[in-house]
């Protein structure tokens, strides 16, 4: 019989560099296999085609992954302009095409500012979005189209960074749930034309950017010389710029039962509701909240 693989109790992020070709899940495999980690999630899926910063939560940090999902994103992208295709990037047949040479950076530039600020989308049909339990992306590919609700998404930033030879490149700041495929085409379309995503790569998702980021191929190294472990972010780093508060040994083990604390004082007024609590030897213990009677009361704990 083979024998089972021990699993490990760690805890800790990787910003993992995922590269083309590969599903965000599988990609999340990869890297909970090369940690032997017992518990291991994503904070949003990268399409196959897209690369780049992929937060890996291990262990306790995975309850961090909700917080993540909900961050505002950055990525570069590369547009092909003449051909719209059913999924809105290289990977799918081309349903429309268009002059390509009609159009001049003038001409994208005129209109790139419709596409900033507070803005609707309407998801793709080739998207993980749900209709009656079943992703709209089974329903494309069995050549069917559902109407779907457009969503208000906020684009923080749009540049257009380059254009020439039939594509245009862009970068992007944007709220979660932004769909840099259908911006692609939409902005595009504003400008009479087809269009559709040849490359994506996200760069930034609060509060991490790339400066951290590890390919597989470096994770790989690193665990076959027993030096993986060196590679994580401790969880602290997902709530950087976050109201603070320590707490005692005393309060701590009442807050991880769930019980409200007082006499505990952020290190800096707290306006925002939720808050880090750590302990007073520095280390990351949970997310709390004062209560309306000013006593700190745990939201979800992240100590073991």
């Amino acid at each position: 019989m083979k024998a089972k693989v021990g699993r490990r109790q760690l805890n800790g992020i990787l910003l993992l560099d995922k590269p083309a070709g590969i599903s965000s899940n599988a990609a999340l495999q990869a890297v909970k296999r090369l940690y032997q980690a017992e518990r291991a999630g994503h904070t949003g899926s990268l399409d196959p085609l897209a690369t780049g910063l992929l937060p890996i939560c291990l262990g306790q940090a995975t309850k961090l992954s909700g917080l993540l999902l909900d961050a505002d994103k950055v990525y570069v992208a590369r547009a092909r302009l003449g051909e719209r295709t059913a999924t809105g990037d290289a990977e799918g047949e081309v349903v429309a095409r268009s002059d390509a040479a009609a159009l001049d950076r003038a001409g994208l530039e005129a209109v790139r500012a419709a596409f900033t600020g507070d803005i609707l989308q309407t998801p793709p049909m080739y998207s993980a979005l749900k209709r009656e339990g079943r992703p709209l992306y089974e329903l494309a590919r069995a050549g069917l189209e559902v109407e779907r609700a457009a969503r208000a998404v906020r684009i923080h930033r749009l540049e257009l960074t380059d254009f020439g030879g039939g594509e245009f490149g862009f970068e992007v700041a944007c709220s979660k749930g932004t769909y840099v495929r259908t911006l692609a085409e939409d902005w595009a379309a504003a400008a009479g034309q087809c269009a559709h995503l040849v490359a994506l790569r996200r760069t930034g998702l609060a509060p991490f950017d790339a400066g951290s980021m590890v390919t597989l191929e470096r994770l790989q190294a690193a665990a076959a010389e027993g030096s993986a472990d060196a590679l994580l972010l401790p969880m602290a780093a997902a709530l950087r710029g976050w109201p603070r508060v320590s707490v005692t040994a005393a309060q701590a083990q009442r807050l991880a039962h769930g019980q409200a604390v007082e006499g505990v004082q952020p290190a800096q007024p707290a306006a925002a509701a939720a808050l880090a609590i750590f302990a007073e030897a520095g280390d990351l213990l949970g997310i709390g909240e004062f209560d309306a009677a000013g006593r700190l009361a745990p939201k979800r704990w992240l100590s073991q």
